[in-house]
This record gives structure tokens, sequence and C-alpha cells, in this order.
């Protein structure tokens, strides 16, 4: 993301609004304390401890406890149908945490920020749409891009839920930051978002220490002609989105193109979207684990 302390007679407001970002999380990844406003300290904590190379289950455990309901939200996703498994039934949270893995309990901490965020009343009428938005988004993407792993493509389906579920940050950190800047108009923001996004989510999943490949699939999400040697993680995630959310408000011109879905059933045994349509109850049990 560019910016400039110069004022560009042509710049639009949705570039006056990308540059204020752009400065604002230059000068937070300076001073190593970039996190999304608006996020309850509860959820920030967690992102702090799994972020420390030392941590331990009882520290994420410790974490947990302090927030009930994220607690609980943790355990109900540890006994879902899709994470539960042939396992027992998990009752306390330490189990939970071994079971989900620290990356899946920081993607179900993010999810019930989101989620949090989408339920207040004091933010703009332009935001808290974003927010409902983004929160469809996070879950939709994140279910597509488990199936697509799982049934068409050799990448690691867990993997894939995780990118799926974080592909949102950047667009959550520029709406929400906007709001603090206040004046942005809808249009303007979503413009922003819309141009932005994949940068802003790589910078913080590289300062929450995320692996590369992660950071890379999030970062060319919008990326619809995508060619990378193999097919990998960063494939599955455009292929999920665009078809995950082709029939929302953030369908834009030409994106009926993508080539990577293409490279995806050349590469494979089925088409993804062939696979989505016909794993059609996971994809259902996969979105009711994060919105029940």
């Amino acid at each position: 993301m560019e910016n400039s302390a110069a004022t560009d007679p042509a710049e639009t407001p949705a570039d006056a609004l990308a540059t204020r970002i752009a400065d604002d999380i230059a000068e937070a990844v300076r001073e190593d304390r970039l996190e999304l406003p608006g996020f309850p300290e509860a959820v920030l904590r967690v992102q702090r401890t799994i972020q420390s190379p030392d941590a331990s289950a009882d520290d994420v455990v410790r974490v947990l406890s302090s927030e009930p309901a994220l607690a609980a939200r943790a355990l109900q996703i540890a006994n879902s149908v899709q994470f539960r498994r042939a396992g027992a039934e998990v009752t306390d949270l330490r189990t939970a945490v071994s079971r989900l893995g620290f990356n899946l309990v920081r993607s179900i901490a993010v999810a019930h920020a989101i989620q949090q965020l989408r339920l207040r009343e004091t933010y703009s009428q332009a935001a808290r749409r974003e927010l409902e938005a983004i929160w469809r988004s996070s879950i939709d993407v994140a279910a597509a891009s488990y199936v697509i792993a799982k049934h068409c493509a050799r990448v690691n389906p867990d993997q894939a839920l995780l990118a799926g579920l974080l592909h949102v940050l950047g667009r959550l950190y520029i709406v929400m930051r906007a709001e603090g800047i206040g004046g942005a108009s809808d249009t303007a923001l979503a413009e922003a978002a819309n141009a932005h996004q994949g940068e802003v989510g790589k910078i913080i999943l590289s300062c929450w220490g995320l692996p590369e490949t992660l950071q890379h699939a999030v970062e060319h999400q919008d990326d619809l002609q995508y060619a990378g040697d193999s097919i990998g993680l960063t494939d599955v995630l455009i292929a999920a989105k665009h078809l995950a959310l082709r029939d929302s408000e953030y369908e834009r011109e030409g994106a009926d193109e993508c080539s990577t879905i293409e490279r995806i059933a050349a590469a494979g045994e089925a088409h993804p979207a062939d696979v989505l349509a016909q794993h059609a109850d996971e994809l259902r049990a996969l979105t009711r684990s994060f919105t029940d």
C-alpha cells in the first residue's frame, strides 16, 4: 500500500482514505502495536499468547477462561460434527485446545470478535453493513476452502479453513480504522477495502507470525488469474472466495473469468464448483459449526 504526504489533486476519497490508513499501519508496524481496532480485549490476549513462541496449551486455556462466551464457543466447535470426528465429547477447555490446535483457536477467537463487532449498534450504517458482509464472507469462504482442499486439491483442509476464516482481516482492519477516522462515504470505504484488503491482511498475518504460505494466500486472494508453480493454498483460497461470493455484492466486473479455478480442475479429478455442489451437506455442517 503506497502512501505519500503530498496531496494529489486527482486523489479520490477512496485514495485519501487508503493513504491515511496506510500511514496508520506503517506507524503501528514501526511501533510493534498493529492490532485490530475494536476487538474485545480477551481476543487480543488470545492472539498475543499464541504469538509467543513459548506459549503452552495451559496459557491459552487461561486466556480463554477469562471470556466465558469465547470459551463456550471453543468447546462448542471442538464438539461439532466436523471437529469431533471419532473422539469423545470434550468437556474441558484444555482438551478442546489440544483437539483444535492453536491456529484454529485463533480463528475461533477472530470469528467471535467479528460477531461481537457486528452486533454493536454504535457504528455507522456503512460500517455495520460491511461488518455483516465480512462475517458472512469469513464463514462461507472458510467452509468452501475446506471442502475444495479436501476433495479436489492436495492441500491440508484445516489450513485451508484457517485461510478462509482469516482472509477478511485486511478488510476488517480498513473498515474499523475508517470508522475511527470518521467521515468515509460508503463508496470510499468499499473501494478502499476492495483495493487493499489483501496487502493489509498480509501485514496483519505477518505481524502475528503466521506462515508465509498463509500470508501469500491472503495477499493474493483476489488474483483471479493467479498461476503458481503447483496447486496450493493460494489457489484454493482464490477459488473458494470466487465461488462462495460470486452472487454477493462484492462480485466485480470480469469476476466470472477465474483461471485459477480451471487450473485446479485440470490438475485434479473434479471441478471445484462441482465439488461444492456434491458436498453441500458438508458445507452446511461447517457453516453451522461457526454460526449456531
